[in-house]
């Protein structure tokens, strides 16, 4: 049962279509599992529909929607076709993988093959690449019974759990569940005893291990992309 769920706030940035991709893609992937949140954003979308539909209307030139699709036109006489094709599901680099994840994320998993590298003995990551500037987009994966090592933030990390369960110092999540950790909070992941826990992550910023640890973090990566 889905006990976590995105701010008010969170939601009604994300229907007014005012979130960064990485953080919009978050949000669509817990809608994929939470009947109250879809209701939630479906309810703003009305309401912002109804905002709109009181505005007062403005003129615009008549040619402002052909000007528009001749420079949509334009870019994409310019861009190399490999670059706006999406791949097929299938070529998910991660076969078992490709059948734990929401479909929604395979057209953007699906770009490139997972590039998995261990931050640990128990812990790997998948960096996901999606034209972001600002967010860290990524898959981690904690095997049964592993943990992360203790950590704080230097910055917004969000959390949705794709399978699995893990627990921290806070209570414990499971599928759907979406949680969102700033700077300051200090937390160790660790992942249920009978599976592996599987978490698509978003980061403003590297996390900052704690600890004797700590003499780690020049080197940790963050890699918007």
């Amino acid at each position: 049962m889905i006990k976590n769920h995105p701010p008010t706030q969170f939601l009604a940035d994300y229907s007014a279509g005012a979130l960064s991709l990485a953080p919009a893609i978050s949000v669509t992937t817990h809608l994929q599992f939470c009947d109250q949140c879809r209701e939630a954003v479906s309810g703003l979308n009305a309401l912002g529909g109804e905002l709109l539909s009181d505005c007062e209307g403005i003129e615009i030139s008549s040619s402002l929607l052909a000007d528009t699709l001749d420079q949509l036109d334009a870019q994409l006489d310019d861009t190399p076709s490999s670059t706006v094709a999406v791949p097929d599901a299938n070529t998910l680099a991660d076969t078992e993988l490709a059948n734990e994840i929401p479909d929604y994320l395979h057209k953007f998993v699906g770009r490139s093959t997972l590039n998995w590298r261990s931050l640990s003995s128990s812990v790997s990551v998948a960096p996901i690449t999606v034209g972001e500037t600002e967010y860290e987009l990524a898959l981690h994966r904690i095997e049964a019974g592993g943990r992360t090592p203790i950590h704080d933030h230097q910055g917004t990390e969000v959390t949705v759990v794709l399978k699995g369960t893990f627990s921290d110092e806070q209570g414990m999540y499971h599928e759907g569940d979406f949680l969102i950790r700033e700077a300051g909070e200090v937390h160790q992941p660790i992942a249920a005893q009978n599976e592996s826990c599987v978490c698509l992550s978003v980061l403003s910023a590297p996390i900052k291990l704690t600890g004797i640890k700590q003499v780690l973090n020049p080197f940790m990566r963050f890699n918007p992309s």
